[in-house]
């Protein structure tokens, strides 16, 4: 069995036809899959699929890339979404520099602030983080290292880097401040040999599985719609590059789910 930790279900590429994707991701043993919000809209409507099938759990939170759409009375409503008993994490939340214009100092401080008032917001609710990083890993590892100096020592691990996609020296100061280490598709793409050295040099015991459906398919699918059903393709190159079975990735990738979300 796996647990998809990182999905869009309540995305528009899912509205024709949830009920099959979701009836074929448990014929592949995807028993679990954590639906993920970017702004309040999807955050809302993530919960409402969740309260109409089981297996579907919910993190809500303001991706930075809704930055300038960003409010405080929208902050205090992710807030108080978060008190949903299917809200099993705070994000997706983090810092994305990718499309902004160059420099933009004022626009990467209000992405810092926003992924500052999230990581308090987990905290408060005792939820763990689910982060974004693009183009922007060293201010990121600057604000999660200040973050976990100040949480209980009990409360690990807090949080994961979703999707990760930097070197093995990047994943290792990620573990030592308490996150876990997501794979995604990517992780099957023939020029992925970054990521491939980092699954095999973190402990099997830090990582975690996700499709980011709709995007990142894994071979022999990219390029097409991504969904939760074909999360195993990933675990099984996991497993190659570990040199363990697809039974272990999953025992290991499913108990180190139950230890992040506390289920």
């Amino acid at each position: 069995m796996f647990t998809d930790t990182h999905a869009h279900l309540s995305w528009p590429a899912f509205t024709g036809d949830l009920e099959a994707v979701l009836e074929r991701a448990r014929a592949a043993g995807v028993n679990r899959i954590v639906s993920v919000a970017t702004d309040l809209a999807t955050a809302r409507d993530t919960l409402a699929l969740a309260a109409e099938h089981t297996g579907i759990h919910v993190a809500v939170g303001l991706h930075p890339g809704e930055i300038p759409n960003v409010s405080l009375a929208g902050m205090i409503e992710i807030a108080k979404l978060a008190e949903h008993p299917k809200v099993v994490a705070i994000g997706e939340t983090g810092l994305d520099y990718f499309r902004e214009a160059k420099n933009d100092h004022a626009l990467r401080q209000q992405q810092r602030d926003l992924f500052w008032a999230h990581l308090v917001l987990s905290k408060e609710r005792r939820l763990p983080v689910i982060i974004h990083s693009r183009d922007s890993d060293a201010d990121m590892l600057d604000i999660v290292k200040a973050h976990a100096e100040a949480l209980p020592k009990d409360w690990i691990p807090w949080g994961v880097m979703h999707c990760f996609t930097g070197d093995a020296k990047m994943a290792f100061e990620c573990i030592e401040a308490g996150l876990m280490i997501s794979f995604a598709g990517i992780l099957t793409f023939k020029n992925s040999a970054t990521m491939r050295d980092v699954a095999v040099k973190i402990p099997l015991d830090c990582a975690l599985l996700e499709t980011d459906s709709p995007y990142l398919a894994p071979e022999p699918h990219r390029g097409e719609r991504n969904e939760p059903s074909r999360l195993p393709l990933t675990a099984a190159v996991l497993a190659q590059l570990c040199g363990v079975s697809v039974e272990e990735i999953s025992r290991a990738t499913e108990a180190n789910a139950a230890r992040l979300f506390r289920w």
